[in-house]
């Protein structure tokens, strides 16, 4: 189906950072075990609830994919058809109220004026702490200052960037630095 390859890489993305192997990558590369403490283990996706913003073509995979994981999937669309595989469908201006209930969100939108630096400071505040993001559309959807600055502080658990600002983050970029976060290199 449509938007199916690009959603494959949203989930991986998702159950990569849901199961810390990015911090197992750098262990094993460091020659060291990681022994993940109980309290600080990987919890299951089952039951966890994920944010699509976007139920386009990859939106509408990308859910069907999570229902499949067992998550509650929460939508946004501009236009919704009411054949979208969501738990619920909201509109656009909903977000706010929607941010603080998911454990992850996807962002699968098109970039407009409208949803340049969709999720701002004030956005990833409002997720709830040790939220993971999972971007498949447009660099410009987040704020990469502000997505940085929450990564670093712990306020954001964890993200995945199969898309990131105008071209692929320079050799220096604090993103490449970041332990927390996958950055995919979108096909050409």
């Amino acid at each position: 189906m449509a938007g199916d390859a690009v959603a494959n890489s949203a989930i991986a993305g998702l159950l990569l950072l849901a199961r810390a192997f990015p911090q197992r990558l750098i262990a094993q590369r460091e020659h060291r075990w990681l022994q993940l403490r109980r309290d600080a283990a990987p919890a299951d996706v089952e039951g966890q609830t994920v944010l699509v913003i976007g139920v386009g073509a990859v939106g509408t995979a990308v859910a069907r994919f999570a229902q499949a994981l067992d998550m509650r999937v929460l939508g946004v669309r501009r236009t919704p058809n009411g054949a979208e595989p969501v738990d619920e469908m909201h509109a656009p201006a909903k977000l706010p109220e929607l941010l603080p209930r998911a454990q992850w969100v996807v962002l699968a939108c098109p970039h407009t004026t409208g949803t340049h630096h969709l999720l701002d400071a004030q956005a990833l505040a409002l997720l709830p702490r040790g939220a993971g993001v999972i971007n498949v559309a447009h660099g410009g959807l987040i704020d990469e200052a502000a997505l940085i600055a929450a990564l670093n502080s712990g306020r954001l658990g964890s993200a995945c960037l199969d898309a990131t600002g105008p071209a692929a983050p320079a050799p220096d970029s604090p993103l490449r630095a970041l332990p927390n976060l996958l950055l995919l290199s979108a096909a050409k």
